[in-house]
């Protein structure tokens, strides 16, 4: 069985998932999840551990249910929680009217917490001035960590390993706080 697919209950399944059904509340308030917001996540998590104990007869020698449901219930709120970090990667698009007026525009930004056009031309400015600075992998790894890519996901994409990363990471750094100590001067 394909382990993230869940197949047609088998009628020994139905009923065993209907026994142990509190499981998932019990899943739920161990962890402290919210039942209304978090339910529906952990009980596919759920089905998919009563059909891999039913499925595997290795698992079952090997493993109570209970265990099974809880490491199947926490995977499937982890990716869950994956997605949900990596929707936040995705860039948000304005559109703005050419056609605006620019008090208007000024006002807009003002009253939702925005900067204004010239302070925003100023802070791009200043960033690719400090990128210049910068080597293209240390430019790629600032890119993919404003995106909201992990360590790890950024070590996979390029094809280093971790101490390499972090080398550059600290470069990184260091030279950030050199211009902005000399930029404070």
């Amino acid at each position: 069985m394909e382990r993230n697919k869940l197949q047609p209950f088998t009628e020994s399944e139905k009923i065993f998932s209907t026994e142990n059904h509190n499981l998932i509340y019990s899943f739920l308030h161990k962890y402290g999840y919210s039942v209304d917001d978090y339910y529906n996540i952990a009980v596919m998590g759920f089905l998919k551990s009563v059909q891999v104990y039913h499925r595997r007869e290795d698992l079952r020698k090997q493993f109570k249910f209970p265990y099974i449901a809880d490491m199947y219930m926490r995977a499937e709120l982890s990716n869950h929680f994956k997605t949900e970090r990596a929707k936040k990667r995705k860039s948000l698009e304005t559109i703005i009217s050419l056609d605006a007026d620019y008090a208007e525009m000024e006002n807009f930004y003002n009253c939702i917490g925005g900067k204004s056009l010239e302070a925003e031309y100023l802070e791009m400015e200043t960033m690719l001035e400090l990128l210049e600075n910068f080597s293209e992998l240390q430019r790629k790894i600032i890119q993919m960590k404003m995106d909201g890519y992990n360590n790890k996901e950024i070590c996979l994409v390029y094809g280093i390993n971790s101490s390499t990363y972090y080398k550059e990471m600290n470069r990184i750094k260091a030279l950030l706080m050199e211009k902005l100590v000399i930029g404070k001067n």
